[in-house]
């Protein structure tokens, strides 16, 4: 009879106990060896990996470099794909690195269309790695937020730096930007771009938006891209008038809207009519799309402003006539101004008579109207009757008479006809020889086209 048949139960699980305790002793050495083994294999890489030898500080420097594989997913969207979530999944040493560099978090595009269960609390997550640091959201999807969406907005907006919208609408739905806020809800908000992906315009009462602004008071940069003011029947009267002392940069509609189908149907989208209840002292850069105010209108939000405005993008229309002394005025308002771009848009028929020559003549009286401009620019998509002898008479004086700073560039742009020989679009001879001999006095023009005619 063997040995094992003549053991006791007892004796049986005392042998078992005992090969399983020297088993988990041996786990533990093998344990302790692989993990001897990692830490050499860490000693060993930091000598050979150039990216350990680096001082941390560094390293995250290098994480804040990592692009997204494709613009429009900048800011990262709360997936496993995009960075900085991929980083966390390499090794270690990029996990530890990425959860201690508080910037990769700071920047989010959230989807305003309901997500699952969970996508909320992971945007919460992610926007808790940036600590305390100001953020920046871009809302994609529906104009329509969901309620998850809103309550982050609440949560974190006194903590945004940045906002975008970035919105659609389906084809039943209205669009119309709303949501919950409170005053000063938005108070470290230095960037604010509307944009919708639709040729449709949002659309919002006055009091909507200028609300907006009111919860911004540090707003610095501002984009409204193709938005509708509805002003109800109330009249313009229940408008208080808005300042924003930190305002810098502002672009109402889409810079050149030169679309002559939707102007002639009035289909503008009225986003300088805003600028009748705004006041901002440290305005710098001003582009309006359509200036569907008057322009006795424009020059009260100047005289009101007295902003230091360094470039003017302007598109106007036909319909809103610039007299001399209403431009004398407007330029002598704006005398920081180093650069002036204007576009001309279309009348309903013929040819559009010099819509820029109030302008030409007034450059031309004295240099304290915008004695710091540099860059001229006249661009239409329409055929002008073009005054080329006040224009260069302007040009010469603007470059050639003494002046604290002479004009560096100027352009004049229309339209390009197919199977044109442009002939009657060229300037006289004479005209041309002064053009020439400004050129050779360090003034660039362009006149013409894509090509130039001069």
């Amino acid at each position: 009879m063997s040995e094992s048949q003549t053991l006791s139960v007892a004796q049986l699980q005392a042998h078992i106990d005992t090969l399983s305790t020297a088993i988990e002793a041996q786990k533990l050495v093998l344990n302790d060896l692989m993990t001897r083994r990692s830490e050499f294999h860490r000693r060993l890489n930091a000598f050979l990996d150039p990216m350990t030898r680096l001082p941390f500080e560094i390293q995250c420097l290098v994480f804040l470099q990592v692009p997204a594989d494709d613009a429009e997913d900048y800011p990262p969207k709360p997936a496993p794909s995009s960075p900085p979530m991929a980083l966390l999944n390499v090794c270690r040493l990029w996990r530890d690195i990425a959860l201690s560099t508080p910037e990769l978090w700071a920047k989010l595009q959230m989807n305003s269309l309901p997500r699952g269960p969970n996508f909320s609390e992971l945007c919460k997550l992610w926007l808790g790695r940036a600590h305390t640091l100001p953020l920046s959201l871009m809302l994609t999807g529906s104009s329509r937020l969901e309620q998850s969406v809103q309550d982050l907005m609440t949560q974190y907006g006194p903590r945004l730096e940045g906002l975008t919208l970035r919105l659609s609408f389906e084809e039943t739905e209205r669009p119309y930007v709303s949501w919950a806020r409170d005053a000063g809800s938005l108070s470290s908000m230095k960037t604010l771009s509307i944009d919708p992906t639709d040729n449709e315009p949002y659309y919002g009462d006055m009091r909507e938006w200028l609300g907006l602004l009111r919860d911004a008071p540090a707003l610095s940069r501002c984009t409204l891209s193709n938005v509708f003011y509805e002003q109800g029947g109330d009249g313009d009267g229940d408008f208080n008038s808005l300042t924003l002392a930190s305002l810098r940069i502002l672009r109402l509609g889409k810079p050149h809207a030169n679309d002559a189908l939707n102007f002639l149907n009035d289909r503008g989208s009225s986003s300088v009519i805003m600028l009748r209840y705004l006041t901002l002292p440290a305005l710098t850069t001003l582009t309006v799309s359509e200036l569907d105010i008057t322009n006795e209108e424009f020059l009260s939000f100047l005289l009101r402003s007295s902003p230091p405005l360094e470039s003017v993008e302007m598109t106007f229309s036909y319909q809103n006539s610039w007299p001399n002394s209403v431009v004398s005025r407007c330029l002598r308002l704006m005398p920081m101004l180093t650069t002036l771009d204007l576009f001309a848009l279309p009348r309903r028929y013929g040819v559009l008579s010099g819509p820029f020559l109030p302008f030409i003549e007034v450059l031309s009286t004295s240099h304290d109207v915008v004695p710091k401009l540099r860059q001229l620019i006249f661009r239409t998509d329409i055929p002008v009757t073009v005054h080329y002898d006040e224009l260069l008479c302007m040009l010469q004086f603007r470059r050639l008479a003494p002046c604290p700073t002479p004009l560096e560039r100027f352009e004049l742009r229309f339209i390009e006809y197919s199977n044109h020989d442009y002939s009657s679009d060229m300037p006289p001879e004479d005209v041309r020889l002064g053009l020439r001999h400004l050129t050779m006095h360090g003034l660039k023009i362009h006149i013409g086209h894509t090509q130039n005619l001069v």
